[in-house]
């Protein structure tokens, strides 16, 4: 059989975008993880990718790998309060993957996640724990393209690619889904053109609902995802698209009663949400690359089950939503022997002045109005310290990165980077998901980064960040935030 029991530089990869990826003490997973893996294996196996007898025998088409990670991470992370958590964090990861003609692809992986918290400084309330599923990654993915190219020795120029099974999927940039799914996706190409459809469900023991409200929203959330994208795909340098997604909510725990000084408030939860977008990325030139996306988000959800003048019960009611959100990013290459680069980018998403909360359905949209906070299981990072979700905000960040002993033995495999970041609100009397006044300004952040690749097997990772309050911050919760990571990660 054709195997290697060790590839370090691809288990090295793993390592690294893992480490590069985090930006929250709940372990943010990067979307990055199993495209750029794929990729990147995909790159190495080239050679096996010519045709293939059909009588060679099966040990000598059969394709694995496999390999893991272990990282050790230290967090502080500063609550709004001001009050500082401290964790430790080991996560030791298990991958295999396996492909037979360039045809059937499988990927799996095992995570063994364990948090260490100062005693009282966990944000659940459940200590340290190994966390859910083990289980992380499992997916079997078809490629016609590659089974002809294996049978015949030909590059069709049609395709049809299936992947199914508990993934990443990345819709778009990332602003309506960017989450792990119970998912099958199917890629069909034909001359310039690419329709991908998506069918998935979020994996119950281990989504965070945007709904903090809801009962069970961060260990028992159940939606449902439906999608179609079409993309044109014959130009090099540009690659527009526009698609579809909707979301139905078949959370079981839809009830709770809440209980106030004057009342008690019944509270039915549903919240139906269908995206429709346009974006594109590519290049300009030789130096730029860009990314820029716009999205309406339209259907239905239930109102806010108190009236926040009175303090008194009131009878909910099914609205509209009618909401908007759009990213820009900009990159520029210098192409020098250091790899530097700078990076721009604009975040923002409409807001509602009638919430208490900005995704919340108690204290969220008076009855009798339209909803237009912008909600999602979406993510594009947005800093460290105070890391606020879309909706009502604009949000500007420009970073520059790159190897500055690039050249010096020992040293040149070390990465720095520093990004600035100005948060606003867009309406200033509506919320944020974070606490804040009925003022414009938000505060600015400072984000460093960096990353030193020891040796092949052995990287070292910091991350930290300041957020500087500003005139929108409510009084208790105007004090510098920060966040500091420290990682040590070993691939083999």
């Amino acid at each position: 059989m054709n195997y290697r029991q060790r590839h370090s530089p691809q288990a090295l990869l793993i390592t690294t975008v893992l480490l590069c990826g985090m930006t929250s003490a709940f372990g943010q997973q990067d979307s990055d993880v199993v495209r750029r893996l794929e990729r990147q294996l995909r790159e190495f196996d080239s050679m096996y990718r010519l045709t293939i007898p059909s009588d060679q025998p099966i040990a000598e088409r059969l394709l694995l790998d496999f390999g893991g990670t272990y990282r050790f991470g230290f967090y502080t992370i500063d609550s709004p309060s001001g009050s500082t958590r401290i964790l430790r964090q080991s996560d030791a990861r298990l991958y295999l993957r396996a492909e037979l003609d360039g045809t059937h692809r499988f990927f799996g992986r095992l995570r063994f996640l364990y948090n260490d918290w100062n005693a009282g400084d966990d944000f659940d309330g459940r200590g340290d724990e190994l966390e859910d599923p083990i289980a992380e990654r499992y997916w079997y993915q078809f490629d016609l393209r590659g089974a002809t190219l294996a049978e015949r020795g030909e590059r069709v120029p049609y395709n049809v690619n299936i992947k199914a099974g508990k993934q990443f999927v990345t819709w778009g940039s990332g602003l309506t889904l960017s989450h792990a799914l119970y998912a099958g996706l199917v890629d069909v190409e034909f001359a310039s053109l690419g329709l991908i459809g998506l069918a998935g469900l979020t994996p119950s023991g281990d989504t965070v609902d945007f709904d903090g409200s809801r009962p069970g929203f961060d260990s028992d959330t159940d939606r449902a995802f439906f999608g179609g994208a079409l993309e044109y795909r014959r130009s090099a340098t540009h690659r527009p698209y526009v698609f579809v997604l909707a979301q139905r909510d078949h959370n079981e725990r839809d009830f709770a009663t809440f209980t106030g000084s004057l009342d008690e408030f019944p509270t039915r939860f549903d919240y139906d949400s269908t995206y429709l977008g346009v974006g594109s990325r590519g290049t300009v030139g030789p130096d730029f690359r860009y990314r820029v996306e716009l999205v309406h988000e339209f259907g239905e959800g239930l109102s806010n089950s108190f009236d926040p003048v009175t303090g008194l019960a009131v009878s909910q009611t099914r609205e509209d939503i009618d909401a908007w959100a759009g990213y820009f990013g900009l990159t520029y290459l210098f192409r020098d022997e250091n790899d530097t680069r700078i990076d721009f980018e604009v975040i923002g998403a409409t807001g509602d002045d009638d919430r208490l909360d900005s995704a919340d359905t108690f204290g969220g949209n008076r009855p009798g109005t339209d909803d237009n906070a912008f909600n999602s299981l979406g993510y594009i990072h947005n800093g460290l310290a105070l890391a606020p979700e879309p909706s009502n905000l604009l949000a500007f960040s420009l970073g520059l990165s790159t190897a500055p002993l690039w050249g010096i033995s020992d040293y040149d495999k070390i990465r720095v980077g520093v990004t600035g970041r100005v948060f606003t609100k867009i309406d200033k009397d509506a919320p944020l998901n974070v606490s804040t006044t009925a003022d414009t300004f938000v505060g600015g952040e400072i984000d460093f980064f960096l990353d030193w690749r020891i040796t092949s097997d052995l990287n070292a990772n910091l991350r930290y960040g300041i957020f500087l309050p500003g005139d929108a911050m409510p009084l208790g919760e105007d004090d510098p935030r920060h966040f500091l990571y420290v990682g040590l990660g070993y691939a083999f």
